[in-house]
């Protein structure tokens, strides 16, 4: 399916329409009417199609609305300052207001108020001019301190300069206070004035702006705001597994937002799609468009490490929060404080592991055998560190090239026994409470056969504590009856969920096909994003609220970052003749 022909729901602010007495001749208006009706349906791109070609005002006007609406806000602009007082009115005011919206979308918050300023001095408060004025003080409550700061610059008027003090005031620390009222006292602003007495005497008792401040000012965004969350993906109308990825993800990301718009009457979020590959130039291309033309909020994806990297920089550039849904590298934001990870990386692994093990199952004395140079090395040096902080003892430690060894385990394992004779006797042997095996690659399963049968040769039944891909593994029955085996794994499906199934239920009747694991995943991520948008309101406080979001039970997936960028819920797995199911009592 064609990432281009899913559909794009219009924003709730379907600017008002507003129609007129004078039209420019019949033939005009049919056609205007024509456009006007596919603005009401949404097609915007058909809407633009009749507007593109009537060269009025107002043709001029819903050119620049239905870009609005597609989110193609400097195009919006062209159109809209095509607009002058000599069109009417009417036409005038709301070219305008759209103008302001457009600006509050790009950012350019005090270009919004200057125009928004100027709707509030005419003398008929017509619906447009009143919508004119609630968004002005709804900006003014939204800012951020910088964002307040270059608003601040760009007004035009003391009255605006004025208006972003006082609203600041209770929201922001009483020194910040102090200097924005300077700032207020620099730009020549009438000081003796009734309004900045007051702020003067609320500024200068700390303690009632103390309870103020304790009590005031929640952030609240502007209705209509439009969140645009970017999807850097490989376009998924080819064929392939990483395609197939891609589509699911994707797919998930829109339900997610799809949900949101039916969940929030003042808020829409739009998925808009970057095609991106395993190559770092299409990755950066993907970034620098999401920024430059959708003016994207936050950017989920890639699925590639390479290309992940590329537009690691990028985020950080531009200043727009990057979460990779699937990438698990230590090393991908190393420093980088725009990237986030939802999937878990090997470290993390190895550290809940150790927790595990030492907290839960209470093992004390612990062995840990990996291939050197595998993904599941990291994991190895993870948990013998978080293992020995909480008090263990890893008493042998084998990270190892394995395959030059033609993966013969039994030097490794001659330690892992369980005969008090041989243990009491022989240097370098210790009673052992656990063995954690984090195979990782082609060999995997391969080595987790041969320890399996080295340890039932010696009669030992040490619990083996093993990576993800331990749970992939066709393990004989008989193996199962005296061998405990724990495995952790990022990703945990339900089957008996009533969310699962309505999940289910609902993604089949939008997209006509099967959830994958993916599309539970690219769910999760996203509703995990608007979530913290949610509470936040204004995406310029993601990159931070991200990492201090309450954790987010999802679908397939618990997110929750707890302070850092890398996602800490993994759970662990035991696997019994009886199956796999989840343990209890994961902190």
């Amino acid at each position: 399916m064609n990432l281009s022909n899913i559909k794009n729901f219009p924003p709730l602010l379907l600017l008002p329409i507003v129609f007129w007495v004078l039209q420019p001749n019949v033939s005009h208006a049919q056609s205007i009417d024509s456009g006007i009706e596919y603005y009401q349906q949404g097609d915007f791109k058909k809407a633009i199609q009749v507007f593109n070609n009537i060269e009025t005002p107002r043709s001029r006007l819903f050119s620049g609305k239905s870009y609005y609406s597609l989110g193609q806000y400097l195009t919006a602009k062209t159109y809209l300052n095509q607009v002058s007082k000599e069109a009417g009115n009417e036409i005038y005011i709301e070219a305008e207001y759209t103008m302001a919206l457009v600006n509050f979308q790009l950012g350019l918050y005090g270009d919004a108020l200057n125009q928004l300023y100027e709707l509030q001095k005419q003398p008929v408060k017509t619906r447009t001019v009143t919508s004119g004025q609630q968004l002005y003080n709804e900006i003014l409550g939204y800012l951020t301190l910088n964002q307040r700061k270059s608003a601040f610059q760009q007004a035009k008027t003391p009255e605006i300069k004025f208006d972003l003090v006082k609203a600041a005031i209770g929201s922001v620390p009483l020194e910040d206070a102090r200097t924005l009222y300077s700032q207020l006292i620099q730009s020549k602003i009438d000081t003796a004035s009734t309004a900045m007495r007051k702020l003067s005497e609320t500024i200068a008792d700390s303690v009632n702006y103390a309870t103020q401040r304790r009590y005031g000012n929640p952030v609240s965004a502007p209705k209509g705001i439009v969140y645009n969350i970017g999807a850097a993906l490989p376009s998924h109308t080819d064929s392939g597994s990483e395609f197939q990825v891609a589509r699911g993800l994707h797919f998930g990301y829109v339900l997610a937002a799809e949900e949101f718009n039916k969940q929030h009457s003042g808020k829409k979020a739009f998925v808009r799609h970057q095609n991106t590959a395993a190559n770092m130039d299409s990755a950066g291309h993907a970034m620098t468009n999401l920024a430059w033309n959708y003016h994207a909020d936050v950017v989920l994806g890639p699925l590639f490490s390479d290309p992940a990297r590329t537009m690691a920089d990028l985020a950080e550039q531009y200043q727009i929060p990057l979460i990779a849904p699937l990438a698990n590298s230590d090393t991908l934001n190393v420093d980088n404080p725009y990237v986030y990870q939802a999937n878990p990386t090997f470290t993390s692994h190895g550290r809940k592991m150790a927790e595990y093990a030492v907290r839960e199952m209470g093992m004390d004395t612990l062995a840990v055998l990996a291939e050197k140079n595998s993904l599941g090395e990291a994991s190895a040096f993870a948990f013998r560190d978080r293992a020995e902080k909480l008090g263990a003892k890893v008493t042998h430690f084998f990270v190892d090239d394995l395959e030059s060894k033609g993966y013969d385990l039994t030097h490794y394992t001659k330690f892992f026994t369980t005969d008090s004779a041989k243990i009491d006797s022989l240097a370098n042997y210790h009673y052992i409470d656990g063995i954690y095996a984090p195979f990782t690659g082609q060999p995997a399963s391969t080595l987790a056969e041969l320890l399996l049968v080295d340890l039932e040769a010696k009669g030992s039944n040490i619990p083996v504590l093993g990576s993800q891909e331990w749970g992939n593994f066709n393990i004989p029955e008989i193996q199962l009856e005296n061998q405990p085996i724990y495995f952790s794994e990022s990703y945990y499906i339900d089957q008996k969920s009533d969310r699962v199934g309505q999940f289910k239920k609902t993604f089949k009747q939008r997209f006509n096909s099967e959830p994958s694991r993916f599309a539970m995943i690219g769910y999760d991520v996203a509703s995990y994003v608007l979530k913290t948008l949610e509470r936040v309101e204004n995406p310029a406080y993601l990159k931070n609220a991200l990492k201090t979001q309450p954790m987010y039970q999802g679908i397939i997936s618990n997110i929750n970052f707890k302070g850092q960028h890398i996602n800490q819920e993994v759970k662990i797995f035991e696997m019994s003749k009886n199956g796999i199911r989840p343990v209890l009592n994961q902190n």
